[in-house]
């Protein structure tokens, strides 16, 4: 199983009256619970599959957590 997450800091400086004043700002990536798939084709059990096993690959989902339906 995979367990990534990454952050990311920079320092922003806000001036008021020619004093600046650092500010921190912090983007954090989500955390990816589970995966709901449509396509069209994967009615076909072989098709299916290959997208769970995709999506588990590029996410480290387990796969009970990836569903995958029929696009109609």
């Amino acid at each position: 199983m995979v367990n990534e997450s990454s952050t990311s800091k920079e320092i922003i400086y806000e001036e008021n009256d020619g004093v600046k004043t650092p500010m921190t700002q912090s983007v954090v990536n989500p955390k990816i619970e589970g995966a709901i798939i449509t396509a069209t084709g994967a009615g076909n059990a072989d098709v299916k599959t290959n997208i769970v096993q995709a999506v588990e690959a590029v996410t480290g989902l387990a796969t009970y957590k990836i569903q995958v339906f029929e696009m109609k």
